[in-house]
């Protein structure tokens, strides 16, 4: 009896010593409700090396760090309120500032933290049940407001709290703890909530730091000019003389950054932190597939972009305008239809990731464009063919012209043998299909058709996915996605500027002699465009527009 209660003790001391040796392990031992997530695991070691920062007095660790996280995934407990307590129980003598948006979020971190160090697990830690060196770390008698106190002597160290905006004049921080800065929606979308959260950062919080002091960011994206955007701007633009800033960017579910995204964004991790594959969730057992695709239809795209995915962008992309597109409550008849036809941006991600869509638009003899229906999902790359021969069988069925499919052919051989192999199906169904490869950047290719939805021509068939599609579209290119916009633009470029279904190969070659003809289409039902008479006129004017993007010089 008396061995095993010697191995237990032994044991227990153990884990005391991990826990002043290591931050998640002084998590999972001070608070017995801790989770054990690896994307907490993965915080807890940077986490530790913002600590070796100041405790080498700046020569090792990480003395600038971001942290990008969904809400309600412990960041906020983690950060704020058990990381001071470890960070004081090995640095007694530093002191830490922690600012919110709210001085009373920040003096209830506070008191969490100033309450911890008198709990007994702290106690058996760092306190007098504990065996580390010095005197035990506990707080000083006669200070003890939650929202400022001091450690006992002989320590210098204790814990200032303030709400951003807030009187930190006057004391001195070797960590600064910046915790949520902006409250909700509406502070983000203030620009002057964000130009005064600003300022108190250049002209308060900045200059409490003493030498080779550390600061933490922790924070949901709200805003692409919230203040670690601003910061992460400014890292860019100030060279050799900006703070090094290392970010922790953790999404809801993870995703591949282009090329051209990262050099945008330098910070942009190269492969997920934690080794995901794109799409896969960041905590599944809080939030698996299911839980985040119900968040994501809950919360919209714009919030799921900034708050989870942590990629803010402006609501006005600067491309398309929501009042550009007219929402019509029947399909057009099959009388007025000349030209239509299906195109497909394909991802192969299922439950997760970027989307497949297929956009299906036609022209009309008066030259309006109208998108009659959006397919649109997460599927895998057999799912995702299944459901382009669905969709491909059920456009068979609508009156008027056939509907031609088209869908990109991707880079090297394997893309190409994929491509003929689903144009081989479609043909099975007796259904024409085309491909191509995508060249040019989005935003080019979406030129033509912002022109389009500018000149106030193209309407949408009333429908569930109406706003999702218009939401992108208003979004693009700074929205997390762009596949209904993908497929849209090279749709209008099959239907709208050509105006009937041709290989992009077959452009006109020699642009310095290409006529409005060529530009248009086919001149059977259009000839009215060269007298710009009524909706038509629109018309012209957005293919006009459209040649100038894609440099064609008429003759």
């Amino acid at each position: 009896m008396s061995e095993d209660l010697g191995q237990l003790a032994e044991a227990h001391l153990a884990q005391r010593k991990l826990a002043r040796r290591h931050f998640f392990d002084f998590c999972q031992y001070a608070n017995r409700h801790y989770p054990e997530a690896r994307h907490l695991r993965l915080l807890a070691k940077k986490l530790e090396q913002v600590e070796r920062y100041v405790a080498s007095g700046g020569r090792q660790g990480i003395g600038r760090l971001m942290v990008f996280m969904p809400p309600r995934y412990w960041k906020s407990q983690t950060c704020s309120v058990l990381f001071p307590q470890w960070f004081l129980g090995r640095n007694p003598d530093q002191r830490i500032i922690l600012a919110s948006y709210a001085a009373n979020l920040a003096t209830g971190f506070s008191r969490k933290v100033r309450n911890g160090i008198g709990g007994l697990e702290y106690r058996a830690i760092f306190g007098e049940l504990g065996t580390v060196d010095g005197p035990p770390r506990e707080v000083a008698s006669d200070s003890r407001a939650a929202d400022e106190w001091e450690l006992a002597n002989p320590y210098r160290g204790g814990m200032t709290a303030a709400g951003v905006g807030g009187g930190i004049t006057g004391k001195g921080a070797n960590l600064l703890i910046v915790d949520d800065p902006l409250k909700d929606r509406a502070a983000a979308e203030s620009e002057a909530t964000r130009d005064g959260l600003w300022n108190w950062w250049t002209s308060t919080a900045f200059t409490r730091l003493e030498d080779n002091a550390a600061v933490i960011i922790v924070l949901t994206r709200w805003h692409e000019q919230d203040l670690a955007g601003r910061l992460l701007q400014q890292m860019l633009e100030n060279g050799e003389f900006a703070q090094d800033w290392q970010v922790l960017l953790l999404a809801a579910r993870a995703e591949q950054y282009s090329e051209e995204e990262r050099a945008r964004a330098p910070w942009l991790p190269e492969r997920d932190p934690l080794g995901r594959k794109p799409g896969q969730p960041l905590w599944p057992d809080k939030q698996g597939d299911w839980e985040l695709s119900v968040v994501e239809a809950g919360v919209g795209s714009y919030d799921w972009g900034s708050l989870y995915q942590q990629r803010p962008y402006a609501k006005t992309g600067g491309t398309f305008e929501e009042g550009w597109f007219n929402i019509i409550q029947e399909p057009p008849s099959a009388d007025l239809v000349v030209a239509r036809a299906r195109c497909w941006d394909k991802a192969a991600t299922a439950g997760g990731g970027a989307h497949t869509a297929g956009v299906l638009m036609s022209r009309l003899k008066n030259g309006r464009i109208v998108v009659e229906h959006v397919a649109r999902g997460q599927w895998s790359t057999f799912q995702r063919e299944e459901k382009m021969l669905e969709m491909a069988r059920l456009d068979m069925l609508r009156p008027g012209p056939r509907t031609v499919v088209w869908h990109p052919q991707d880079p090297g051989s394997a893309g190409l043998d994929s491509a003929r192999a689903t144009n081989a199906k479609l043909a099975k169904e007796g259904i024409e299909g085309h491909f191509e490869p995508v060249t040019g950047s989005k935003e080019t290719r979406a030129g033509p058709w912002s022109s389009a939805c500018e000149a106030g021509i193209v309407d949408l068939v009333q429908a569930g996915w109406n706003r999702p599609f218009v939401l992108e579209h208003v979004s693009f290119p700074k929205g997390t996605f762009k596949d209904q916009v993908d497929a849209a633009s090279d749709a209008y470029a099959q239907v709208g500027i050509y105006g009937v279904s041709i290989p992009m190969s077959d452009m006109p070659q020699d642009r310095n002699r290409a006529n409005r003809w060529d530009i248009v289409g086919d001149t059977g039902e259009l000839a009215d465009v060269v007298t710009g008479v009524g909706p038509l006129a629109a018309m012209q004017a957005a293919t006009e527009r459209a040649a100038s993007r894609w440099g064609v010089m008429r003759g």
